[in-house]
């Protein structure tokens, strides 16, 4: 158990500092506690360190479709029950996967404590691996392919840059996949993921709201604590060539109706003090109606609509 730390805010002086406890469990789990009074509510973050960086080729798409998987139940929950448990009790939830890490969150009035770590410790301990569940997410994931990429405008632009901008296939390749990787995964690929990436020692569970440290810290242990470790999984090489030159594409899109043109520009790591300078660089070009795209390309110039301007650490893209 690691001292309480305190890191002050710099908008005022007035704000009262983010505290917080950082525990590791015997079991690996990581908990990170931080009491907030502002209203009598609490969220709870669980993270597990695997994204589509971890995946292998032939089966891209793998972490995002057991995201989904993740809803379908477990021992003490049956499917879809996660869902109803949450919005009958007034509260709200999803999950989320990108390239490094797969979440899933809940907010819930403060007296739910007990119920979000009941429903997140028992999907890590006895998620419900079925032929029925795969199949039944496997064509949710491929129909949500065909609506966020195949069948829309400008769909496959973000697919096709990863794989321009990167060279090794830990980034290179896109988080939700291919379809013949999708139809591919099987219950014993599933429930072989399950066990590498989805253990206390993998996981890190965040709380912050209206509640006691200490409480809450023995609660996390009752719930968390029996749950047994794993191997720790092997680590990606995420190293990547420097890229010397320029590298250009033309997309023709049968759905798009105007030209869109998206400049990308890799950027530092996340851990880097470069990285968020150029995120503020970011929302100064394109974050807004007052940023400087948006007065020039818009206002200025009429050449493009006004949701059409839009940037991104990393990322700038405008349609004329």
């Amino acid at each position: 158990h690691r001292d309480l730390h305190s890191f002050p805010t710099r908008r005022s002086s007035d704000l009262p500092p983010i505290s917080f406890t950082d525990t590791r469990l015997e079991n690996g789990l990581r908990v990170i506690i931080s009491e907030d009074r502002a209203a009598p509510v609490f969220a709870i973050c669980v993270t597990y360190q695997v994204g589509s960086k971890d995946e292998r080729p032939g089966r891209t798409g793998f972490a995002h479709l057991f995201e989904h998987m993740m809803f379908k139940g477990s021992d003490n929950v049956g499917p879809g029950e996660h869902f109803y448990l949450i919005f009958n009790n007034g509260g709200s939830m999803n999950g989320t996967t990108n390239k490094d890490r797969t979440n899933y969150y809940e907010i819930l009035p403060k007296n739910q404590l007990d119920l979000a770590l009941f429903l997140e410790s028992d999907r890590m301990r006895s998620l419900a691996i079925t032929k029925e569940n795969l199949e039944n997410q496997r064509q949710a994931v491929k129909e949500e392919r065909r609506l966020s990429y195949d069948n829309r405008p400008y769909g496959m632009v973000f697919e096709r840059a990863g794989e321009l901008l990167y060279s090794n296939f830990a980034y290179k390749h896109s988080t939700i996949g291919s379809m013949a990787d999708l139809d591919a995964a099987s219950v014993d690929d599933v429930t072989e993921f399950f066990k590498t990436y989805y253990a206390p020692n993998n996981a890190t569970v965040v709380l912050v709201g209206d509640l006691d440290t200490k409480a809450a810290l023995a609660k996390v242990r009752k719930y968390f604590g029996d749950i047994p470790r794993q191997p720790a999984p092997k680590r990606v090489d995420l190293s990547d060539p420097p890229q010397t030159e320029e590298k250009r594409e033309t997309i023709n899109d049968k759905f798009a109706r105007l030209p869109r043109v998206d400049l990308m520009y890799k950027v530092p790591p996340a851990s880097e003090d470069d990285f968020y300078a150029l995120y503020m660089l970011s929302n100064v070009l394109g974050g807004g109606e007052s940023s400087r795209l948006y007065q020039v390309l818009v206002k200025e110039k009429e050449a493009a609509g006004g949701s059409d301007v839009q940037g991104s650490a990393g990322v700038g893209r405008r349609l004329l």
